[in-house]
């Protein structure tokens, strides 16, 4: 691998298209490559550090995943159960919805941010008010019938979130601390609210007439599906989680890595082929930034980037220079399941 090469064509990329943000190749857990790209905080010149924090929206899924699923292992919830059992504001979502449906984004139940008419009578206000919405919601129609189609939602792990909390009587973020961040190894790794104040958090940016431009995270309709807010080490939680089989037994794990039959989506996380390589991925992004994590089991390669430009196609185009670099192949951009189209602006 030509590491000097890599770090120009990403450079030149990142300066081109204006990303900041911090990209890291790990191989048998050892760090081959690491980059950042801008700033933390573009108008004080403030650099990344190993301590910098992104939000990383989305790739907050896979470790709700384990939240709920660590719950089913000890025999505290029943995936084949309508949520509304566990979360009466739910009750009145269609009946044939169990809670797998949602881990497989298979629910088809409507979802805040995709339906106008909702989203714009109700947000902001989540998750402060988050069972009046999700009883409001439930009178909407469903996108289709569980289990016939797929369609990425945020309602689809905003309902796990709260089933945790009723099971447990804890709070979601309290929970996650204690039962998933800490056994992970994910020191500085917390679920984020408004005012919540957060020591090494990096600025998101939005790009308004070429120039970066800071901009106000959202908050809305994030419970469980996108608040997580964590560093590289903090992510790679899970490549340590997926690769060792911990905190779930193994034929959930078997579950969590199995494609639903009509999409790439496992519980949690998409598991398909990329460049003819099994990969096990999932992506986040909405206001001020883009996410990233994928997991080559086979070759025990892991890439992150955790990006504060909430713009552009990094994610994917530098994804394609760290394949080319490390497997020596120039060639078509291998496709990635489309996630978050619904929520970036």
């Amino acid at each position: 691998m030509d590491r000097l090469a890599l770090e120009q064509k990403i450079t030149e990329y990142c300066t081109r298209e204006q990303i900041f943000g911090m990209l890291r190749v790990t191989h048998k857990d050892t760090v081959l490559y690491r980059q950042e790209m801008g700033y933390a905080d573009y108008e004080r010149r403030i650099p990344f550090t190993d301590a910098s924090l992104f939000s990383l929206y989305s790739l907050s899924k896979p470790f709700c995943a384990l939240g709920l699923l660590k719950l089913k292992d000890a025999g505290l919830v029943d995936l084949n159960l309508h949520p509304g059992y566990y979360v009466p504001e739910a009750a009145a979502f269609d009946s044939r919805v169990t809670l797998r449906h949602l881990l497989h984004h298979v629910s088809g139940l409507p979802d805040a941010e995709q339906i106008g008419e909702f989203a714009a009578k109700f947000a902001p206000g989540y998750p402060a008010f988050a069972r009046e919405h999700i009883r409001e919601l439930a009178k909407y129609p469903s996108f289709f019938a569980p289990g016939t189609d797929t369609k990425y939602a945020n309602i689809n792990f905003i309902l796990p979130a709260l089933v945790i909390e009723n099971v447990t009587g804890e709070n979601y973020a309290d929970y996650m601390a204690k039962e998933i961040f800490a056994p992970l190894g994910m020191k500085t790794a917390v679920v984020d609210h408004e005012k919540r104040e957060i020591p090494h958090r990096v600025t998101g940016y939005a790009l308004k007439n070429g120039v970066p431009v800071p901009e106000e995270k959202s908050h809305n309709w994030l419970l469980g599906a996108g608040d997580i807010v964590g560093t590289a080490d903090d992510v790679y939680g899970l490549n340590r989680a997926i690769k060792h089989r911990l905190l779930l037994r193994e034929e959930t794990w078997d579950e969590v890595l199995t494609a639903h039959p009509i999409n790439s989506f496992g519980m949690g996380c998409s598991v398909y082929s990329w460049h003819g390589l099994r990969c096990i991925h999932h992506n986040g992004g909405h206001i001020g930034f883009r996410t990233l994590h994928m997991q080559l089991p086979e070759e025990d390669f892991d890439i992150i980037l955790l990006s504060n430009s909430g713009y552009g196609d990094a994610r994917s185009a530098l994804a394609e220079m760290v394949y080319a670099a490390f497997f020596g192949e120039e060639g078509k951009n291998a496709e990635m399941p489309e996630m978050d189209k619904g929520y970036i602006r």
